[in-house]
């Protein structure tokens, strides 16, 4: 009996070790892809933080280009104000030229009207002073009789004194005349004068509004050059803020790929964990069955034991009396080889109840929930971090509207997607005044974003000379809306 039970034990171990060949090989050989699709993932992930390293001194660059680029752009503009300024002076130094020139052609003018009253004046003077002289050499030259004629001619004393009276006042009249004429010529020739020294003034000014407009000139082009200069480095910079953005666009493609293929190896990955935890499964049913079916097949053989010995039983009854004790004794025999049988068999059903007896593990997924308070905390831990401008990472460095997307994005699972500072003005529920705002609730300033911690506070991406900080009050700047999350 126990030989036979030997046997069938050895056979049902057979049957278990012929059903785990075929699990092993599939095992190895999953073990093996397992191993190398790590290694590939280790790769990938060393190649995304390697691209990122490489992206992040790029965006580093960018950020200090576009720097350089308003530096610059203030200094264009200074020079182009320069350049108007000096134009206008330029503009107003042309109309004083102009206004003066003007004013040269008047005094010309009036130069040449004076000229022709002086000449007028002088032809005058001249014909007075010739028409006097007439008279003079008249009374002269009739001056031996006239005294006499006077009075012989004139019918009384009266008539005589009237005649000699007129003929003083005329000389006296002459006389007055010609000084007269002879003052007038002086007045208009010093005329003349002052207005040929008005004009040889005005036309200095001229000469000296005109050097002060070559002046001005050569100052505007020297202007002009600094501005060409200023507009070609600035082109320069512009393309190397161009190439920059293209390699940074070419790392985030290059990220994105290998981010994808590391999704795709972490999925194969997990098909292969799962298909070695399915081959475990199935190894264990498989040596459950074989138990199952060894322990059968012993009560199967233990039954036709029982049998057989009631057959030989029915048998030995039948001899002789003379045979009765040793029939006695076979039976007390093979009673005492069935009780060694029953106990052996309880001891294979033992082995085989503990072989399926098998408990697996069960892995809780984490859960979590987001709140105002949690959003601040959240944000705090990366007090410190870099601000990069376009930057998307809240270690290695972002911008105000990245930053609070990618805080509410971790916290709360926002997946309202990324906009910019002025786009968060019309997202979340509005929230009428900061006396009314919470903690986590997202603030809109003009042209910046943040995260009130509830205390008058906010949480934030100040800047490329700040970081991220945690240091000013949320009535800094003038409030455009506050919106809320959660």
């Amino acid at each position: 009996m126990k030989k036979r039970l030997l046997s069938l034990l050895l056979a049902a171990g057979m049957t278990i070790s012929l059903a785990f060949p075929a699990y092993a090989d599939e095992e190895s050989d999953l073990k093996q892809q397992k191993a190398a699709a790590e290694a590939q993932l280790n790769a990938a992930q060393d190649s995304v933080n390697a691209l990122a390293a490489q992206q992040q001194a790029i965006q580093s660059q960018i950020s200090d280009l576009n720097a350089d680029i308003v530096d610059l752009m203030v200094q264009i503009d200074e020079a182009q104000a320069d350049i108007d300024t000096t134009q206008a002076q330029i503009d107003t130094t042309q109309g004083k030229i102009e206004e003066t020139e003007d004013q040269i052609d008047a005094k010309e003018n009036e130069i040449q009207d004076t000229k022709r009253e002086l000449k007028q004046a002088e032809t005058d003077r001249d014909q007075q002073y010739e028409d006097m002289a007439k008279r003079v050499q008249y009374f002269y030259e009739n001056g031996g009789k006239n005294w006499a004629t006077s009075l012989l001619e004139s019918k009384d004393m009266t008539s005589f004194f009237n005649k000699s009276t007129y003929a003083d006042e005329l000389q006296t009249t002459d006389r007055q005349a010609q000084k007269q004429l002879e003052a007038t010529v002086a007045q208009v020739t010093k005329l003349e004068a002052d207005l040929q020294d008005q004009k040889a003034q005005l036309v200095s000014t001229k000469d000296q509004l005109s050097e002060q407009k070559n002046q001005l000139s050569q100052q505007k082009d020297q202007l002009s050059a600094q501005k060409a200069a200023l507009d070609d480095q600035n082109a320069d910079l512009q393309n190397q803020l161009n190439e920059k953005k293209a390699a940074d666009a070419n790392y985030s493609s290059q990220i994105a790929t290998a981010r994808s293929q590391a999704k795709q190896i972490s999925s194969l990955i997990r098909q292969q964990q799962e298909r070695l935890n399915q081959i475990e499964e199935e190894k264990r049913e498989a040596a459950r069955r074989a138990a199952e079916e060894a322990a059968r097949r012993e009560a199967a053989r233990q039954e036709a034991a029982r049998q057989e010995a009631a057959r030989q039983e029915a048998a030995r009854q039948e001899e002789s009396s003379r045979e009765t004790a040793r029939r006695a004794a076979a039976s007390e025999e093979s009673v005492s080889r069935s009780t060694e049988n029953d106990e052996d068999t309880a001891g294979s059903y033992s082995t085989g109840s503990s072989q399926a007896e098998e408990v697996e593990e069960a892995a809780a997924a984490p859960s979590g929930g987001g709140s105002g308070s949690a959003i601040v905390s959240y944000a705090e831990q990366f007090l410190g971090n870099p601000y990069v401008w376009g930057g998307s990472s809240l270690t290695h460095g972002a911008d105000c509207s990245h930053f609070v997307w990618l805080v509410l994005r971790d916290t709360i699972g926002y997946s309202g997607g990324y906009t910019t500072s002025g786009g968060w003005a019309s997202r979340g529920e509005p929230v009428s005044s900061l006396a009314a705002a919470q903690a986590g609730d997202v603030i809109v300033y003009s042209g910046h974003v943040a995260i009130y911690d509830g205390n008058g506070m906010i949480v934030e991406a100040k800047g490329s000379r700040y970081g991220i900080t945690h240091d000013r009050r949320a009535d800094c700047k003038s409030i455009v809306a506050i919106r809320r999350f959660v």
